[in-house]
């Protein structure tokens, strides 16, 4: 698919959500600002400015409910956890429904705000660090572009994400690509086995 099409049907889809899922939560205004973007959407870039805030405010009080945990799988079981590190790739569930990445049962669980998030993506977000700026790219930093050639974004909610779904995926993780200078290391947590959704 298109990465043009790809965003415009995260753009119904976000608004959607926001509309179904978190009305309580929305100003009057935002709610009417919502609706036009589905009736006719803006660019990306358009809408991604008038939805941002919306969903910043979303995401934060979501966030500090205790519901969810965004953890980064692991193979080695070890922490790796390393300001250093240019991204950290992670997976958000609900707290009693751990969804891990193709299966994997130990990672390190993180505290994180909208504004950690470079990105997300429903299923993996096939995300490179590469030395060069494409249509793909969704942030930069030191001196590598993080290009996701699914194309990840910042307009996703949380029950987007966490939501059961079918992929033609081996796993059912969705993923986030995290700033790792906006994250705060919690604890590494250790699951049985990944629950299917």
């Amino acid at each position: 698919m298109q990465l043009a099409k790809i965003h415009q049907k995260q753009i119904l889809e976000v608004s959607k959500s926001l509309l179904t899922d978190y009305q309580k939560d929305l100003l009057p205004k935002e709610i009417e600002e919502i609706k036009k973007i589905i009736k006719q959407p803006p660019s990306f870039l358009a809408s991604s400015l008038i939805l941002e805030p919306i969903l910043q405010k979303i995401w934060d009080k979501e966030l500090i409910t205790g519901n969810y945990k965004v953890i980064a799988w692991t193979k080695s079981g070890k922490k790796e956890h390393s300001k250093e590190r240019i991204v950290i790739f992670a997976t958000i569930s609900e707290k009693d429904n751990i969804v891990s990445f193709c299966d994997l049962t130990i990672g390190e669980e993180y505290a994180i705000t909208y504004d950690s998030i470079l990105g997300a993506y429903l299923k993996d977000g096939a995300t490179l660090l590469e030395d060069k700026k494409n249509e793909y790219t969704i942030g930069q930093i030191k001196d590598k572009y993080i290009n996701s050639y699914n194309g990840a974004s910042k307009l996703f909610t949380p029950k987007q994400l966490v939501a059961p779904r079918q992929t033609n995926y081996p796993s059912n993780h969705n993923e986030l690509i995290l700033n790792p200078q906006k994250i705060k290391y919690i604890k590494q947590i250790e699951i049985e086995n990944s629950p299917k959704r």
